[in-house]
């Protein structure tokens, strides 16, 4: 057991005294670390004068290597600083993966519906090419077996399992924001950090995009349509012959809801695919709609933010946001 000297009581005072004049930057179980200036940290060393250097806590032991190797030995610390996390950079996430997983289940769920249905598809397909055959016999056409193999085919492809038209719009969905996730893909060579797929804290909610860049941050929803897409005279926007009040209302909560997380304000916008969108675009209701041909320019040119100011936001959308799945 190795014996230590007993303290200097003057050194103990020069320490009391460097307490009083520094500044606490962190407090912690057993460590006070304080800012010194340089009048300050010359006490400090004056003081020590003489004194070996010595490792601090057990822990150093143990990386000591066996004496008989005779060689020196220094830290790794020493000689290789350990690089710090890089920040977040280019696009991140899975685009549409929420989608796709919602399609894939409610497809499932329809599915197992449909194989139960089996006892009754299974025999209605032979009994409608069994008539076929005997209508084809009575009026005397040839082959009346394969007329009636005919019609039962016919019927078991009518009755074919086919995913509803809600399950067929997720995938839809998901089709759509893989190409928005194409589309700003190229925005990462600019400064900008796509975030794909990105649960809202609290809700059941996700982002499709969430972009942060030189000319600010955005919230982007994707929609994979037909027909058009148009706004009228008293300001509200459709597409074809329904309202699109409660998506807007969506986006524009989304969007709120990042502004209010980050600290600064986002845009929502809505990025349509496949349909006409008139006017090359517009705003309704708070939200930009524009066809996904000119997502860029509705993203606009003007720097609002730094370098620095990106990587920090971005670096808080990573904290506090999560993957939606």
């Amino acid at each position: 057991m190795h014996q230590h000297p007993a303290p200097d009581p003057d050194d103990n005072e020069d320490e009391e005294d460097l307490e009083e004049l520094s500044t606490s930057v962190y407090q912690g179980s057993g460590l006070t670390v304080r800012e010194l200036t340089a009048e300050q940290l010359q006490r400090f060393l004056d003081a020590h004068q003489g004194q070996p250097a010595q490792l601090l806590g057990s822990g150093w032991a143990g990386l000591d290597p066996p004496a008989s190797l005779g060689v020196s030995w220094t830290p790794l610390a020493a000689t290789q600083p350990m690089a710090p996390a890089g920040p977040p950079a280019g696009s991140l996430g899975r685009p549409g993966r929420s989608a796709l997983v919602e399609y894939r289940r409610r497809r499932a769920l329809e599915l197992a519906g449909w194989t139960r249905g089996l006892a009754w598809r299974a025999p209605l397909v032979a009994a409608a090419g069994a008539v076929a055959q005997v209508l084809a016999a009575q009026g005397g056409l040839p082959r009346a077996g394969l007329a009636g193999l005919a019609v039962a085919a016919l019927v078991g492809w009518r009755l074919r399992f086919r995913p509803s038209e809600q399950a067929r719009g997720w995938r839809r969905g998901a089709h759509g924001e893989r190409r928005t996730a194409r589309l700003l893909r190229r925005l990462a060579r600019d400064g900008f950090v796509i975030f794909h797929d990105l649960a809202v804290p609290g809700a059941d909610a996700n982002l499709d995009h969430l972009v942060i860049g030189p000319t600010g941050v955005f919230v982007i929803d994707s929609k994979q349509w037909t027909g058009q897409v148009y706004q009228t005279a008293d300001g509200l926007a459709w597409h074809n012959h329904y309202r699109l009040d409660r998506t807007l209302d969506t986006v524009r909560w989304e969007a709120e809801t990042v502004s209010r997380l980050l600290g600064t304000r986002a845009t929502a916008l809505v990025c349509v695919h496949g349909a006409q969108v008139h006017g090359g675009g517009g705003e309704a209701q708070g939200v930009a709609i524009m066809p996904a041909g000119r997502l860029r320019d509705a993203l606009g040119q003007d720097r609002v933010l730094s370098d620095a100011d990106v990587q920090l936001l971005a670096a808080t959308a990573r904290l506090r946001l999560r993957p939606a799945t």
